[in-house]
């Protein structure tokens, strides 16, 4: 009889030899293809994964390594320098016979393949809203003439839209909902900012144009569907995508403004988007 302890239950398997072999009562027959049971002797010749020192340097990339090569630089040398710092590189084939191409040696080339970064397939995406009341005793409004923020990143052959109802976000309470004093000399001023966050999936890399917008419509579902009023508004920031990283965070930071005259109205008035790959 033989006692397993899995975890903080007890497994209980009676274990009986039959020709050489093992086989349970009570489980499943086939205990060693459903992992209870470890047949040591196939151990036989086998090795931990090597553990490799890792750097406090940032990782190089492909444009490194063809920098690295043109210098002369040993490919043993390189590829120790990989082993330290790993590759947020490009490690698809035709990366690697571009590579090759440059006068990598075959040792070099699976160095990259081992040690690159995996490739990014999300960003991690902040998106901070200020809203700028007029203070005294006017109320802060839950209105907008354009009620509707947009946010189009497009991905390859398709676009990724985030849509906000600012009725909605105003008239609701988050879980990043504060209040910032902003008061001057002349006037009180109260700015209410609230954050909101998530991993969304971004898979096609390279140069990209985030457009930013506010418009009326509540059905906007790719670029073509922008009325040219909205488009004419829009901020456009170009940012580059990399195929491997170690940070994948971008944020976008809006400013709206309760109207002066119009009290129940708020308009869009800046926006900033940025992202960081390191």
């Amino acid at each position: 009889m033989t006692s397993l302890c899995c975890g903080l239950g007890i497994l209980v398997v009676s274990l009986v030899p039959v020709f050489g072999q093992v086989v349970s009562k009570g489980t499943s027959a086939n205990v060693f293809n459903d992992g209870y049971v470890f047949n040591i002797v196939e151990w036989d010749g086998s090795e931990l994964p090597r553990l490799y020192e890792r750097s406090a340097q940032l990782p190089l990339n492909m444009a490194d390594l063809k920098k690295l090569l043109a210098s002369d630089l040993g490919s043993e040398v390189i590829v120790k320098m990989l082993e330290e710092r790993r590759c947020a590189c490009d490690a698809s084939a035709d990366a690697l016979i571009e590579l090759k191409e440059s006068g990598a040696t075959d040792e070099l080339i699976k160095a990259v393949s081992l040690h690159s970064l995996p490739p990014n397939r999300f960003m991690d995406l902040t998106i901070t809203m200020d809203f700028e009341g007029l203070g005294g005793s006017v109320g802060p409004s839950n209105q907008s003439r354009r009620g509707y923020l947009y946010l189009i990143v497009p991905d390859g052959d398709r676009a990724r839209v985030f849509v906000g109802n600012l009725a909605d976000i105003l008239g609701r309470k988050w879980e990043r909902d504060t209040l910032v004093d902003n008061t001057d000399l002349v006037l009180s001023k109260k700015i209410r900012r609230v954050a909101l966050a998530a991993r969304v999936p971004l898979k096609a890399y390279g140069k990209k144009e985030a457009l930013v917008f506010a418009s009326t419509k509540p059905n906007i579902y790719s670029s073509n569907d922008i009325p040219a009023a909205d488009r004419a508004a829009a901020q456009a920031y170009e940012f580059n995508y990399p195929v491997s990283s170690l940070q994948q965070d971008c944020s976008l930071q809006v400013l709206h403004r309760q109207d002066a005259m119009l009290p129940g109205r708020w308009h869009l008035v800046r926006t900033h988007f940025q992202c960081e790959w390191n």
